[in-house]
């Protein structure tokens, strides 16, 4: 495994779409997008494949890959420092969960992506930003099963049309048993 860390001097365009939606959001609804999903999925229940008291884990409706969970903190916050010791700590048991379920998943190391989205800095609008944006990480596993990997093909590629030919329900069970799984054993 490894790690980087990217400062960009031009907002990122899956940011930037990010910020709009939440900034739509907002001002339609006066509340931050992300935690209007939160509180769906919850209620929802059968995408959640983990859950602890700061974090919640689920494969959203929208998910580009079947197993893609989007791991989202349940109080508002838009960067992963406004996090006090015990949510840092429940972000790494998170984290752990999610990354061992997908090893148990096919019983084999599960090749993954995976970002932190922290909103972005030093923009006019920060203030605005505060309340629209949300912190999250969003995991990209190119595996659908233990033979099958997941290609980025002509649509997701010229024109991010991706499609999932998977149920995120379905896959959200398979994944929630494998991370239980996974914790019995440790």
């Amino acid at each position: 495994p490894h790690g980087q860390i990217y400062a960009f001097s031009k907002l990122p365009k899956k940011i930037e779409l990010e910020l709009d939606a939440g900034k739509e959001y907002y001002d339609t609804h006066g509340r931050c997008l992300f935690c209007r999903m939160n509180e769906l999925e919850q209620l929802f229940a059968k995408r959640v494949v983990y859950e602890n008291e700061d974090f919640l884990a689920y494969i959203p409706y929208f998910a580009d890959y079947a197993y893609g969970v989007y791991m989202v903190s349940k109080s508002h916050k838009i960067n992963i420092t406004q996090c006090n010791a015990r949510e840092k700590e429940n972000l790494g048991k998170a984290m752990r969960a999610v990354s061992g379920g997908y090893d148990a998943l096919f019983d084999t190391r599960f090749p993954y992506m995976m970002c932190m989205h922290n909103g972005p800095v030093n923009l006019e609008n920060q203030d605005e930003i505060q309340k629209q944006y949300h912190f999250h990480i969003e995991y990209y596993p190119p595996l659908r099963s233990k033979e099958k990997q997941q290609f980025q093909a002509s649509s997701e590629t010229g024109v991010w049309a991706h499609c999932n030919p998977t149920a995120p329900e379905e896959k959200a069970e398979e994944l929630k048993k494998a991370i239980l799984r996974f914790l019995q054993q440790t």
